[in-house]
């Protein structure tokens, strides 16, 4: 075989296609794989972070309740503990008396009472905590001392209690009567010529002052000769017991400290060491249990029943919830007494417990005679308001307004503190017609107002009010800020999963990019060796025929004859395919020299 051999043409382009080969797939650039080593660091971090937050959060507020409500029990040595002895506020007593000015025509039956309110006369108290013990069963026991001072700024611009009289019912000479209705002739006698002997009528006109807070009655020293059950003290004022100085006249109260169980703090437990009252006819109405105002029991909800105890209204005072409110900064629930409250056993047959013989009754009046020494007392809101039309139409000069005499209580919420409250009440005598007592034998009968006040508290001092921020509204603001950095974990998180799964999908991408590139190369350099090969078997029977001298003259005659023409020869026809995949330039494109035969 020459050394041009046919034989070694195929050898050749196969040679040099896969030297083609070669350098296309070394010049390929490789499949670019994007590091996830600092996604998924930065992606571990984000999900501990963000889980330790998350706990932060969700364990946040049983932590702070925790905290508040063991702050909040009452011991000797906590700060709330001198807070509740010596609260700094200043509760306000307003009064408006009711001045009668046609007394003659009522008690002659001949016009219904007329009416002008007068006042208020604003008093500011001072409350002293006095016999404080502390008991094992988690109570404490107390009494409260409130000194009273007139404030004449506070009260209207012509108020003086000194100096101001008014005209109103003679409570001591028309209770005697009343407690005598049933008394033998003699006595009946015997207490007319007396009243009339001290020049008693059944009305009086005395200072605001006395009215208020006592004068001389001579009638309780009687009373003590003739009643079985007199009144225990020789001085009449509507507010006697209030401003007493006496131990025996402070009532003795016990209260839940919260130790045990934090959510009875502020409880009445028992009143004079009794935990049931003896006026009404079961055990829940003398039931002594709620809060005596100044505070309530922490963590209030909308749905929860407060009890208002007062041992001057002889029960406790359910109330429900009204509306949220905010003062100076602090959220609060506001509470007011519940409708059926001063409701008679026709309209609420559960207020059948406080009914009785001899006792008023109606929708909007609570009678007390039976815990007021037998003394006719009515209770109510101020102007009859929501009572029956049969009360205020029996009088003149009331005006009800739920603004200016409705009843409630705001509360903080968390702390169970009293932000601010309004408890009205008013006071009335029930007058009945008494054929034994010539005072009272023509007077139709009447619940006649006498005054009617307001008790409360309008603000808190400074001091407090940032004692309670730190419970009620600085761990809702930590609570807050904790939530925004929860969510910004999170939102980073979620930002980085998804350039994580990004980068993912262009790993994915880039990989099989390249795969498809190399498939493609050799499935185009398989098919070229497999066409030059089938070339080669057809050229070479054709060359048989020639002879030796002649086909190299032949070819060496085609071959110069194809160069000087500058044709390609068919086997070293790079298609259009193979030319876009090559990555080297025109300089550095492989020649064949096909001329040299030792190629």
């Amino acid at each position: 075989m020459s050394a041009y051999s046919p034989e070694l043409i195929p050898e050749c382009k196969e040679t040099q296609l896969i030297r083609f080969q070669s350098r296309v797939v070394g010049l390929t650039t490789p499949a670019r794989r994007h590091s996830m080593k600092i996604i998924n660091l930065c992606l571990l971090i984000s999900c501990i972070l963000s889980g330790l937050v998350g706990i932060a959060y969700l364990g946040f507020d049983p932590l702070v309740r925790s905290l508040i409500l063991k702050k909040l029990v009452l011991s000797n040595t906590s700060d709330t503990f001198h807070i509740w002895e010596d609260p700094p506020i200043n509760p306000h007593l307003k009064v408006y008396f009711f001045n009668m000015t046609n007394p003659d025509e009522v008690f002659n039956g001949i016009d219904k009472p007329r009416l002008v309110e007068v006042g208020p006369y604003t008093y500011r108290q001072q409350w002293l905590k006095q016999n404080i013990t502390w008991h094992d069963n988690g109570t404490i026991s107390y009494k409260t001392r409130k000194i009273f001072t007139f404030v004449q700024s506070e009260s209207c611009p012509t108020c003086n209690d000194v100096l101001d009289n008014v005209t109103t019912l003679n409570v001591p000479a028309i209770s005697a009567y009343y407690q005598s209705r049933n008394a033998p002739f003699y006595t009946t006698w015997s207490l007319s010529g007396l009243v009339w002997g001290l020049g008693y009528k059944p009305w009086v006109t005395q200072t605001v002052h006395d009215l208020l807070w006592g004068y001389d009655e001579p009638l309780f020293s009687v009373a003590q000769t003739f009643l079985k059950d007199p009144p225990p003290f020789d001085r009449f004022g509507l507010f006697l017991l209030k401003n007493s100085s006496k131990e025996s006249d402070l009532g003795m109260y016990s209260m839940y400290t919260g130790e045990g169980n934090p959510y009875t703090l502020s409880n009445i437990q028992s009143f004079n060491g009794n935990q049931q009252l003896k006026f009404w006819n079961s055990s829940d109405c003398n039931r002594v249990h709620g809060s005596d105002g100044a505070s309530f029991n922490p963590y209030i909800k909308k749905g929860d029943t407060l009890w208002f105890f007062n041992d001057q209204l002889c029960r406790a005072l359910p109330m429900v919830y009204d509306r949220s409110i905010t003062q100076e900064g602090l959220p609060g629930l506001r509470f007011i007494p519940r409708k059926d409250v001063f409701m008679s056993e026709k309209s609420y047959p559960e207020n059948s417990c406080f009914a009785g013989p001899n006792r008023e009754t109606g929708d909007g009046v609570f009678d007390v005679t039976v815990c007021q020494f037998d003394t006719p007392i009515v209770l109510s809101w101020p102007h009859f308001l929501n009572a029956e039309e049969k009360y205020s139409k029996a009088v003149e000069g009331l005006k009800p307004d739920p603004q200016k005499h409705g009843f409630w209580f705001d509360i903080q919420d968390v702390t169970g503190t009293t932000l601010s409250a309004k408890a009205r009440i008013q006071i009335n005598m029930n007058v009945k017609k008494l054929k034994n007592f010539s005072h009272l034998s023509s007077i139709n009968d009447t619940v006649i107002p006498i005054l009617w006040f307001e008790e409360g508290i309008d603000q808190l001092g400074t001091d407090l009010i940032n004692v309670l921020k730190q419970a009620a509204t600085d761990p809702l603001q930590w609570r807050q800020y904790i939530l925004y950095v929860l969510i910004g974990l999170l939102s980073t998180l979620t930002l980085l999963s998804l350039v994580a799964v990004a980068k993912v999908l262009a790993n994915r991408a880039s990989v099989a990019k390249v795969e498809r590139v190399r498939e493609q190369v050799e499935n185009i350099i398989h098919g070229q060796i497999a066409g030059n090969e089938s070339s080669a078997q057809l050229t070479q029977p054709m060359l048989g025929y020639l002879d030796s001298s002649e086909s190299s003259r032949s070819s060496t005659a085609t071959h110069s004859r194809t160069s000087s023409e500058g044709m390609t020869p068919p086997y070293a026809v790079i298609t259009a395919e193979q030319r876009d995949l090559t990555p080297f330039s025109d300089s550095e494109k492989p020649s064949v020299n096909f001329s040299n035969p030792e190629v």
